[in-house]
Formats: C-alpha cells, structure tokens, sequence
C-alpha cells in the first residue's frame, strides 16, 4: 500500500503562514468590504466609460446627438459615479467596520459602523466635496473603521459605561442607552485627535494620513519590483498551494492600487499627466488573460499540441468561463494545483507578461490605464475600456495572451509525454504479468 506523500518543510510554513494570514479578521474584514463594493466600482467605470469615451467630443456618436442630449447623458453618468467611486471612502468605513465586529461576534454589527461612520465625518474638512469621500479618503477609512471598531468592542465590554434600565423597555432603545457613553467617548476623543491635528501640523487628517501613509503606499504598491513581487510571483504561488490570496494579497495592496486607478482617472478627465503605469486593472487587463496567471494561454496550447483526450476536455470545459477570466475548472480540474510541471509556468508567466505591459506603457506604445474595469470584464474589452478607447491596448493584450502560450507549450508537451510514459510502462508491467 503507497504511502501517502508529505509536503516539504518550506511548502508546510508557507501554507501555514497563508493560512493565518486568510484567516486575520482585520484582513477579512476589508477583503468582503471590497468585495461587496464591486458592483459600485463596476457601475462607475461603465459610466466613465460611456460619458468620457462613447460620448467623448468628436466621436461618432457625440456627432449624432444633439448637444441637450449629450450634456444630459454626461450628467446623469456623472450622479451615479457620485453614487459609487465618488463615496468609496464611505462604502468602506461602514462595511470595513461592521465585518469585523461581525466576525468578532459583536451582537449589533451596525453600531460600530454607524459611530465608525460618524468618527469618520468629524475628521472631514470644513468645506465638504466629494474628494475626501472617494479614494483620496481611502486610508482614513479603513484606519477609522478598524481603530474605530476595536475601540467601541472594548468600550462596550465596561459594565460601567452602560445605563441600568429596567422595566417592559424595548431592546433596541436599551442598547443605544447602553452604548451612550461609549460613542460620547469615541465621538469626542475623535474631535479633539482632528483639532489637535489641524493645530499641531497645519494639515487637517485627511492630508496628513495621506502624506505619512497612503502617499508612501501608493508609491511602494506601483513599483514593478514591487508589484512583480506580490502580483507577479506571489498571488500565483498562493493559488498553486491552493489558496486563495483575495484574504492574503489582495487587502494590503489593493486600496493603493484603488488610488492610483482614480488618480489616473482624475488626471485623465482634466486633462493632465497620467501619473501611473500600474493600478489596480494593470493586474487584470495583462495579466489575468482567461483567470489568473492568464491560464487562457494554457488553454490554447493544449488545444495546439495537446492529443491527450482528458487534458482537451478540460480545456474544452473551461473555455466558456474563462472568457470572464474564471479559471477554477483548470485550477482543480487538470489540476494546475500541486503539479509539478505546471509550477514555472504558472507562477512566472505573468511575471513576463508584466514586465513586457509595463515598458510598452512607459515608451508610449500604448496608453496608461484610466477607467476602472474589475477582474471579470471579458478580455480585449476590458483593455479598451479600461485604456479610454484605445485599440492599441487590445493590440498588446493580443500580445501578452501569445506569450502566454509559448510559455506554457512545452509544458504542454511534457504532460503529454508523461501520459505516455506511463502508458508504456503499464503495458510493460502487464506483459510482465502475463509472462508470469
């Protein structure tokens, strides 16, 4: 009887620490809050895209309008980014806090966030715009909500804080009493933080946070080393141990990346430089071709070299969703998880693909990325939403899906000659037997 095969020592302490790391409430806790974000984000890149691109001066379709028509459809897209990326900032410090009271079992999640909500509006400036309310506000929220959130859990756990009421009162009345204290508390200690801020530094909370930490972030998050290193290599190795790095990567980095896609979009709406070649549709448009490390190279070189029958059904069976970059039928069903032969090229061909989407970008090949556009926007429109309408951008997805496929050939035709191999050596073992 064969025994069943160990991991290595290394591959173990990785999983572990992957594992604890899914597994941290704060990372989860942003993780869903932007998960259930994304139909905002998605709704506001169309809008982008339909008011600034579709409808941009010039075009065929702003010719064919009246002009009442166009002002008025530019407008309107404008209220619904207003609705979504413009208050990205709000969204995230209300769901950020009330997951991770959820998750820490807290009975009344909302509580937390309404007082993290309104913790939040003491630190905004005087003169209110949507600008501290979108991304630009982003690490505000999510420092507000956890600190916020920890701060009233503890709080509320002093018996001493709480009002005494008795009598035929209503749960909800004897818990806002209950809380009372706790928000003054938070609610005040809040203020007085805003005011010292402003008096001490001369910048209000918002520009202070954003130059010590969400500048720096943003920074560090879209360098190509950086990026190469995290997105590139990491996000792969995570899902070749079969973990998903949505609870791993993916919090830590992706606000920055939020950032520079809308600082993107601000310049480019202005009419200013575009400061970033890397944001967070950079990763999908390039590099998440079919699901990540662009597995739709993988599909189309089976489908050129492959005569194994299983590997072209599976190919075959995950055609369709990979279209919307789905990729958990090749994942699970070749498997590309724990499979030795796919290691390299599954965990390094984004890491080319990058490199090459990269300096395209920075010698003026193609143009920087403007509109948001989520992982599951399907390929080659993705590249021209998210580029402003710009066709060379599907030229080099075009380009990066054909080096994906010369990556990932010859490990094609390894896993073929494997299969023979072993067909070989079992019909030599049953001669044997036969023999016998």
């Amino acid at each position: 009887m064969s025994k069943e095969k160990k991991n290595s020592p290394l591959v173990d302490k990785i999983i572990k620490i992957t594992e604890k790391l899914g597994s941290e409430v704060h990372l989860k806790a942003i993780r869903d809050a932007f998960l259930l974000t994304i139909p905002f984000l998605i709704l506001s890149g169309f809008m982008v895209f339909i008011a600034w691109v579709i409808l941009a001066e010039g075009t065929f379709v702003y010719n064919a309008l009246p002009p009442g028509m166009v002002t008025a459809i530019q407008t309107t897209c404008g209220k619904v980014i207003n609705g979504g990326q413009n208050i990205l900032a709000i969204l995230m410090v209300i769901l950020v806090s009330y997951n991770l009271a959820k998750y820490k079992k807290y009975t009344n999640p909302v509580m937390p966030a309404i007082v993290s909500l309104g913790a939040l509006f003491i630190m905004m400036p005087d003169e209110m715009s949507f600008t501290p309310m979108g991304t630009y506000g982003m690490f505000v929220a999510l420092i507000t909500a956890l600190v916020v959130t920890e701060a009233f859990l503890a709080l509320s756990k002093q018996e001493k804080l709480k009002l005494k009421i008795s009598g035929n009162v209503p749960p909800a009345i004897i818990e806002s009493f209950n809380n009372m204290f706790v928000i003054i508390i938070i609610e005040l200690v809040v203020a007085i933080l805003a005011y010292a801020c402003v008096a001490l530094s001369g910048m209000g909370i918002h520009d202070l946070i954003n130059t010590v930490i969400q500048k720096p972030m943003v920074g560090v998050a879209t360098s190509l080393p950086a990026f190469l290193l995290y997105f590139g290599f990491g996000q792969c190795l995570c899902y070749f141990f079969g973990i998903h790095p949505a609870g791993v990567i993916n919090p830590i980095f992706e606000p920055a990346l939020m950032v520079a896609i809308n600082e993107n979009n601000e310049a480019w709406l202005a009419g200013n430089e575009i400061p970033h070649i890397i944001s967070l549709p950079f990763r999908d448009v390039y590099g998440t071709l079919g699901g990540i490390a662009s597995t739709l190279g993988l599909i189309i070189a089976i489908f050129l070299v492959s005569k194994r029958k299983d590997l072209r059904s599976i190919a075959k069976l995950s055609l369709p969703v990979s279209i919307f970059n789905i990729n958990e039928p090749m994942l699970f069903g070749l498997p590309i998880v724990f499979n030795p032969i796919m290691f390299i090229p599954f965990c390094f061909t984004t890491t080319v693909i990058y490199i090459v989407a990269y300096f395209a970008t920075a010698i003026g090949l193609v143009s920087k990325l403007v509109v948001f556009t989520t992982w599951s926007t399907p390929i080659f429109l993705s590249g021209y939403m998210a580029s402003g309408g710009d066709i060379r951008n599907v030229i080099l997805q075009i380009v990066c899906l054909g080096i994906a496929v010369i990556i990932y050939l010859p490990f094609v035709k390894i896993m073929d000659k494997q299969q023979i191999q072993s067909v070989e050596e079992e019909d030599d073992f049953t001669d044997e037997e036969l023999s016998l």
